[in-house]
C-alpha cells in the first residue's frame, strides 16, 4: 500500500479523529499479521458511533478489482 485517503470533507472532527483511530490500528494489525488479519468488532462499533449510513463494508479487500 502506498497511500490511502480517509474523506473527511464536511465531516465532524469527531468524525475524522474516530475514523483516523480506527484505521490506524487496523492497519497495524495487518501490518504485524497480514496472512490472520481480520477486521475487529470493536473497531467497527466505533465507527458505527460516527457512521452516516447503515452498511459496512470493505471494499475491494474480500474480492478483487474487476
Amino acid at each position: 500500500m502506498v497511500a490511502i485517503k480517509v474523506e473527511g470533507r464536511q465531516r465532524s472532527p469527531a468524525y475524522v479523529a474516530q475514523v483516523t483511530r480506527a484505521l490506524r490500528a487496523a492497519l497495524d494489525a495487518c501490518a504485524r499479521d497480514p496472512q490472520n488479519y481480520k477486521p475487529r468488532g470493536d473497531w467497527l462499533a466505533a465507527l458505527d458511533k460516527v457512521a452516516e449510513g447503515v452498511t459496512h463494508t470493505l471494499g475491494a479487500y474480500h474480492r478483487p478489482w474487476q
